[in-house]
């Protein structure tokens, strides 16, 4: 009998990715779990690709892969230590730092304010409108997505600084300097912008604490695309109102989604998103299905993995 390789995705598979996945797995049935099946048809899954509800799980006693279609894997820290489990890091670089390009040039030029008064129909000048250029730039979490971003806002003459969780031993060209978590609040001193780029773990929760956004200098922005519980979301709500920031770009919030009474929603100086920054199927999709089938051919070949999930620090 052949073994099942289970498969669901955010969006529906193009054919000729779904072409590459039968091609990478001749001697695997493929289980399309967006369509209707059965608990039997789960018993012979050994693979999964995607993000699947944890009591999916529960009924594929011989599963012994999970890779998710996102890098995010909180949902999944907990599973069995015989179940491998892997994710798509690295594939989402291209498509988040043109987000969040997008949000700080939408930020320095006031474009919120400007498509508030668009819809009151009014014709007035606020002069608020900076450049990239010059601009200091922090950015927290220097992975693929923060790294990228970085680097494009280093080509457009921003100086931009990173913020690490470890010590590295070599420095980006890209990037002035690098410090550790521990050394946060100077990081944040001169920052125009302060950029989140982070995983949702127990360290990152609350790393942009009231306490640390206090201590940003005055009309500082805030961007983040990792997760909304990096940021103090009340303190970032209060900090809006009495005018110390100059203004919020946020993909992701606390909750999600975004209860409509909350008040960033009307915010003249806000940017939301419905976490939608990882982008479609022109580019981002392609990468995460070229990461999977290579991964799939480690598998089937007995090579390790380019890399796998570290439970113990989230990702």
């Amino acid at each position: 009998m052949k073994k099942t390789l289970a498969f669901i995705s955010f969006w529906p598979f193009p054919e000729d990715l779904l072409a590459k996945i039968k091609a990478a797995a001749p001697e695997y049935k493929l289980l399309d779990l967006s369509k209707e099946y059965t608990d039997a048809q789960l018993t012979d899954v050994e693979i999964i690709f995607g993000n699947v509800d944890p009591k999916i799980i529960n009924k594929t006693p011989n599963l012994k892969w999970i890779h998710t279609e996102t890098s995010g894997v909180e949902g999944y820290l907990n599973l069995p230590e015989n179940i491998l489990l892997t994710n798509s890091s690295g594939t989402y670089g291209i498509s988040i730092a043109e987000h969040m390009l997008n949000f700080t040039l939408m930020l320095l030029r006031n474009s919120p304010g400007y498509v508030h008064q668009q819809r009151e129909h009014i014709w007035e000048t606020t002069y608020s409108a900076r450049n990239l250029y010059n601009c200091n730039v922090l950015v927290i979490g220097m992975g693929d997505i923060g790294g990228r971003y970085a680097y494009i806002c280093h080509t457009m003459g921003a100086n931009v600084n990173g913020v690490v969780r470890t010590t590295r031993k070599a420095k980006p060209q890209y990037v002035n300097k690098l410090y550790t978590t521990d050394q946060l609040n100077e990081a944040i001193k001169d920052a125009d912008i302060i950029a989140l780029a982070l995983p949702g773990t127990d360290e990152t929760a609350g790393i942009l604490s009231r306490e640390v956004l206090s201590a940003t200098k005055k009309g500082t922005f805030i961007i983040n695309i990792g997760r909304g519980s990096a940021i103090d979301q009340i303190a970032l709500i209060e900090l809006l109102q009495n005018g110390h920031l100059g203004g919020a770009a946020l993909d992701v919030t606390t909750p999600e989604p975004l209860p409509s009474s909350n008040p960033l929603w009307d915010m003249p100086n806000v940017i939301i998103t419905p976490h939608i920054s990882y982008g479609g199927r022109d580019n981002t999709s392609g990468l995460v299905i070229d990461r999977f089938t290579r991964y799939l051919a480690d598998y089937q070949n007995g090579r390790p993995f380019e890399r796998v999930v570290d439970r113990k620090i989230g990702y």
